[in-house]
């Protein structure tokens, strides 16, 4: 009798390290389900911010352009817009949800990236245009026309030129706008302002952009 519960006994001691085993593994097993669960909600992109609702990337087709006018949220009115006003951000990167004060609607009805914050030539399309609102005003403007459509190029221009992307999806989106809304090159503006973000710097090409518009 005394010899069987020897036996007994011998086996429980060699049964616990195994039963031990099992809780450092499923102890293991969670806390790594839990680290991966944290990681992918640190990897994961924020939210869109309601400043950009949608976005033309840097592709040439002229079909890319008929969401700009066919989808907005607000029906655009014939003769609504009249003019169209350009300038650039004067920071070296952007987009449209970091470009405005916190807590500050994006100024801009689009916004065209350069690489460096969203996609090269990206026309990033705000909320101002999708809802038909008057644009706000771009630091260092005293003011800005109801009828003007405004478009920002994310750049400083003063230190390098437009890439060569931005430069050709800005045509592409100024023409897209002309031909709809019959707005003349002449309505088309920009200003050599050098001292803030209200012109195109000194390195914009104006000669050349002018002569690629619609007459």
């Amino acid at each position: 009798m005394s010899k069987s519960r020897r036996s007994a006994k011998g086996g429980n001691k060699s049964a616990n390290p195994a039963g031990h085993r099992r809780v450092v593994v499923l102890v293991s097993l969670v806390a790594v389900l839990t680290f991966t669960s944290a990681l992918l909600l640190a990897l994961a992109p924020a939210p869109l911010s309601p400043q950009a609702t949608s976005s033309l990337f840097a592709v040439d087709a002229p079909e890319s352009f008929d969401g700009l006018f066919d989808k907005t949220e607000v029906p655009i009115q014939q003769g609504q817009w009249k003019f169209i006003y350009i300038h650039h951000s004067q920071t070296m990167s952007g987009s449209a949800q970091t470009l405005p004060d916190p807590g500050a609607d994006l100024a801009d009805h689009f916004v065209i990236g350069n690489g460096e914050g969203c996609t090269d030539g990206e026309i990033q399309i705000g909320r101002r245009w999708t809802q038909q609102q008057t644009a706000g005003r771009t630091p260092g403007a005293d003011w800005i026309r109801p009828d003007c459509i405004s478009i920002c190029m994310v750049g400083d221009f003063n230190q390098t030129r437009p890439t060569a992307t931005q430069q050709r999806r800005l045509v592409q989106l100024v023409e897209a706008l002309q031909d709809r809304l019959h707005i003349p090159a002449g309505n088309v503006r920009c200003y050599p302002d050098t001292k803030s973000a209200a012109g195109v710097g000194t390195h914009f090409p104006s000669r050349e952009f002018y002569a690629q518009v619609l007459p």
